[in-house]
């Protein structure tokens, strides 16, 4: 996918942050997913809907203009300890999204890496590791349109307990639920100023800065160019 090129071809940087809102639907599935076990594909094809595959592990989400995507390249102390480096990231998301709107009181992770508000998914998120550097990515739903996602979306074959086999509609959920006024620009807007003033880390997850050394084996990744197919 390209975000992921575009965020790997800045580990020159210590930490690196894009926020944004898809302009259209796409379809995104994780390293290990088959497109004829996660998608719909007659659908996808007949409305042209892209799929593409990211680096990073997790399931196959639609991205849509209701959502936010941000994406977080970090260099870390520890090339392993990913759930410590996913609580980590996601608290800061937490914690961001609560000072700004403290509604959204009662979001908490939930599986591996979601974050939910009363056993409903907000955002899910997915992690991408080359030794030292860490490619973290959230979708974060503002306006749910789970029909969309059952339009374009099989139900995962992996699914995370809380789910409870509940359909699209019945599992997700989104900010402007809960803060009537929030769109997705706005939160995008959030994101980019006053996100990294949220990130924490700790004795069990601590960065590093940019490692030179490593540099020419996560640019000759990027240009790989990780788009799967478009329909």
């Amino acid at each position: 996918m390209w975000i992921d090129d575009e965020m790997l071809m800045r580990c020159h940087e210590d930490r690196a942050l894009s926020v944004w809102v898809p302009e259209y639907p796409m379809v995104v599935l994780g390293s290990s997913n088959r497109v004829e076990e996660e998608c719909l594909e007659e659908a996808c094809l007949r409305d042209g809907i892209p799929l593409l595959k990211r680096y990073g592990g997790g399931g196959t989400v639609l991205l849509h203009p209701g959502c936010v995507v941000l994406s977080l390249g970090l260099w870390t102390e520890h090339p392993y300890r990913n759930d410590r480096y996913f609580s980590m990231i996601n608290q800061a998301l937490a914690g961001c999204l609560l000072s700004r709107w403290p509604e959204l009181e009662g979001i908490e992770e939930r599986g591996i890496s979601d974050l939910a508000i009363g056993g409903k998914k907000i955002a899910g998120t997915s992690l991408f590791r080359s030794r030292h550097y860490l490619l973290y990515q959230a979708s974060v739903l503002v306006e749910p349109r789970a029909q969309l996602m059952g339009r374009y979306l099989a139900h995962p074959g992996r699914e995370p307990e809380y789910r409870q086999g509940r359909s699209h509609e019945d599992f997700v959920s989104g900010l402007s639920l809960y803060v009537p006024a929030l769109s997705p620009h706005m939160l995008c807007q959030e994101l980019e100023q006053h996100f990294m003033e949220h990130l924490q880390e700790d004795e069990q997850s601590r960065l590093l800065c940019s490692q030179p050394s490593q540099w020419p084996h996560i640019l000759r990744r990027a240009a790989q160019h990780s788009a799967f197919v478009s329909l």
